[in-house]
């Protein structure tokens, strides 16, 4: 048997004049930046044979997974609210009011809101999706930052807690998580890569070209 292979993809930049808090707002789509971003983070993964895109509901994420899609013409793009950006009272409302921690889960800022561990249930069951559906293959999940961030943690066995999440690994824009289930092994190994670190002539060499 094969590995069952998950890649978890960050969205890349997004216009965001106001620096806001934009969480499940419309029309926070991709800036310039961004669309270079995932054009580089879709020639990293250009090297594996994709086979279905599943996207986060949010305009910035279903952009992203289209050009990743552009290097996989065969494979399908899904949207799921599974890999949606947290539900929050705080959207909307400037960082610099926020606070640089942005911690709005301990406690949550208002009945309704997202808590870590609801995170990382809905996280895990697009996760666990993905693998039933497609044993043995690869598949892109595209999501955001803190949703990926709690699911990588918690499969690492760490408590759903907002100080055990920040590390130096912290899903930077267009990185990707690499979760593999190995037959035989209990547990599945992650890895973690930012693309936008690699040298660009490691880049053309794990894209095939």
């Amino acid at each position: 048997m094969k590995s069952t292979v998950v890649l978890l993809v960050r969205h890349t930049d997004v216009l965001n004049p106001q620096n806001i808090l934009y969480g499940r707002l419309p029309r926070f789509g991709l800036s310039e930046l961004g669309f270079r971003q995932a054009e580089r983070t879709a020639d990293y993964l250009a090297r594996e044979s994709v086979a279905c895109i599943y996207t986060s509901p949010q305009l910035r994420a279903r952009q992203t997974a289209r050009v990743i899609a552009s290097r996989h013409a065969e494979a399908p793009i899904r949207i799921t609210r599974s890999l949606a950006e947290v539900l929050t009272s705080a959207q909307g409302i400037p960082f610099a009011e926020i606070g640089a921690l942005v911690n709005i889960f301990e406690p949550p800022r208002a009945e309704g809101d997202e808590t870590i561990p609801r995170i990382f249930a809905r996280m895990h069951r697009a996760l666990r999706r993905a693998a039933r559906e497609y044993p043995e293959k690869t598949t892109v999940l595209v999501s955001h930052a803190d949703p990926i961030m709690f699911l990588r943690e918690g499969l690492k066995g760490k408590e759903l807690r907002l100080a055990n999440m920040r590390g130096p690994d912290f899903p930077e824009k267009g990185s990707v998580t690499r979760v593999e289930y190995v037959p035989g092994e209990p547990k599945p190994r992650i890895t973690y890569v930012d693309p936008g670190r690699l040298p660009v002539d490691r880049l053309l060499v794990e894209a095939g070209q």
